[in-house]
Parts: structure tokens; C-alpha cells; sequence
């Protein structure tokens, strides 16, 4: 006769088979779910990289410092060498000292310099408005990845007139930060556009006129855009904000 207690036991161990056997039949190799599962959380952690920042990647988040000190430098007194015009006129004009002069009257003057792998940084450029069609923009640019792409200080001829951070994505430029501001003719405005991570600021005069937070673009160069106006600028200059 079976003692009791062995009957049970092997009742117990019976059971545990079955319930081993049961398990092996869904997942027939050991751990095969345990891995699935890590390279799901492999898969979603790709997805949370790839929706992140402007839609380009996670890797387009990383802004790039650029090297302490002054990156870039131009009077004007040596020539324009250092841009390269790629639409409309710009040229150095004599006005008390050498100036670079920029005219559109039907679309964009456009002239750019320095390098496309510049992250953080302020542009800084003495700026003068000699004509401005009403209704029309010029910009000092930064993170100008091409004519579509890019950040801008404006100046804007409105009624009033305005200083604005714009943006141009895709083709498509909308307003970041706007204010009204009393540009006049024939005076020269110093204007800065600071970048530091997503943080753009706009100075007139050394003077704080608009900061927000815009984290679309990442890095590029500098350029001076002019709409149906005739704009000269001086002195521009680049640092590590």
C-alpha cells in the first residue's frame, strides 16, 4: 500500500509537470520571451529617439558649442571676400567707412559666411535702412541651414515698425517673438541675434527687446537677408554667446 503522503507527493509532482509542460508548449525555448520582450524595449527606445526635436532624428536634439572666443569678423575694409552672394545685389559701397550693401527690388538679396557646423552662438552687425518697401522684411540670420531653413532678427516695416524672431521651415516662415520698435531711415541700429541651446534673444543697441524658446534648428551659418529694401550693414561679428 502507498503511504499516504507519497500519493500526495506524487499527485503534487504530477501537477508540476503538466503546469511545466503547459508553459513549454507557448514558449518552446527557455527565455525566447524574456529576450522578445528586451528587444521590444530596444524598439521603443529607438521610437522616443527618432520623434524627439524637429523630426530629423535624436541625434538633431545635440547643439553643438562652438569654440570660445570670436569666430567671425568683418568690417568690410578688405573687401567682401568673406560672402558669398547667392542672390540678388550686394556689394561694398563707400559710406564714412567701407559698408556692405544689399538691394532687392523684387525678391531677396541674399549673401552668406561662416560654417554650416556652428551651434551655439550671437551675430551681431551694424544695420541701416536706406529704403524699405512698406509691408517688407530684412534679417540677420543664424542656424541658416539653406534659403528655406534658418532663424532671423528681423526688421520689420509695419505700422508701427517691428523687431521680430522669425523662422523659415520648409520653405514657410512664421513669426517666433514680435514687438514694436521705432526703426527710422538712415539710422544705424545695432542688432544681435543670440542662440544659446533653444534660447533666441534679440538686442537692439545692447538692449534685450524679445527671448523665447524655439528648438527647430540646431546649428548652420550666418546671412544677411534683404526684401525689397536697401539695407547696408557693418561690423559683423560672431562669438560664443
Amino acid at each position: 500500500m502507498t503511504n499516504p503522503i507519497g500519493r500526495t507527493l506524487l499527485l503534487l509532482c504530477s501537477l508540476f509537470v503538466i503546469a511545466c509542460g503547459s508553459n513549454n508548449a507557448t514558449n518552446p525555448t527557455p527565455g525566447a520571451g524574456g529576450s522578445a520582450g528586451g528587444a521590444t524595449g530596444q524598439a521603443g527606445s529607438s521610437g522616443g529617439g527618432a520623434g524627439g526635436g524637429s523630426g530629423t532624428g535624436g541625434s538633431a536634439d545635440v547643439i553643438v558649442p562652438t569654440p570660445e572666443g570670436t569666430l567671425f569678423m568683418d568690417d568690410f575694409e578688405s573687401g567682401v571676400a568673406k560672402w558669398d552672394v547667392t542672390q540678388g545685389t550686394c556689394s561694398a559701397l563707400a559710406d564714412g567707412t567701407t559698408v556692405f550693401n544689399c538691394i532687392n527690388g523684387g525678391n531677396e538679396a541674399r549673401a552668406l559666411a561662416g560654417d554650416i557646423g556652428w551651434g551655439e552662438y550671437s551675430v551681431q552687425a551694424r544695420v541701416k535702412v536706406n529704403a524699405m518697401d512698406a509691408g517688407k522684411r530684412i534679417y540677420l540670420a543664424g542656424r541658416f541651414t539653406d534659403s528655406n531653413n534658418w532663424y532671423g532678427a528681423g526688421i520689420y516695416n509695419a505700422t508701427p515698425p517691428e523687431v521680430q524672431i522669425r523662422k523659415k521651415v520648409g520653405g514657410m516662415s512664421m513669426d517666433v517673438a514680435r514687438a514694436t520698435f521705432p526703426i527710422a531711415v538712415g539710422t544705424w541700429y545695432t542688432l544681435k541675434l543670440e542662440m544659446k541651446g533653444s534660447t533666441l534673444r534679440l538686442s537692439v543697441d545692447g538692449v534685450l527687446q524679445l527671448e523665447i524658446a524655439d528648438s527647430t534648428f540646431h546649428s548652420g551659418k550666418i546671412a544677411l537677408l534683404v526684401d525689397r529694401s536697401d539695407i547696408s550693414w557693418d561690423d559683423v561679428i560672431v562669438t560664443n554667446p
